[in-house]
């Protein structure tokens, strides 16, 4: 499971699942993802973050239609559990 931080054209943030292939979080600023990080109990991808949010990696057009869908759809799809390496421990969304 692997997060990618884009800036949205809106000027917000959003970030992007590889697992689900779509969007978990849209329209969010840098202190939500930062909350949102450290709720998740993953404080070693903080900084990882904070690089991601700084480089404003803007989201592509079909990201934008995605994000779109999510805002007609009410909500963001949600990742679901997913075990963690070979220790098999579970992280639920």
């Amino acid at each position: 499971m692997a997060w990618k931080i884009e800036k949205q054209a809106n000027g917000k943030f959003a970030i992007w699942s590889t697992r689900i292939e779509d969007y978990i979080v849209i329209d969010a600023d840098a202190l939500r993802i930062a909350q949102i990080y450290a709720e998740k109990g993953v404080k070693v991808y903080l900084a990882s973050a904070r690089a991601q949010l700084a480089k404003e990696e803007p989201v592509t057009a079909s990201g934008e239609e995605k994000i779109e869908a999510s805002r007609r759809r009410g909500s963001t799809p949600r990742e679901g559990e997913a075990p963690i390496g070979v220790t098999g421990f579970v992280l639920e969304d």
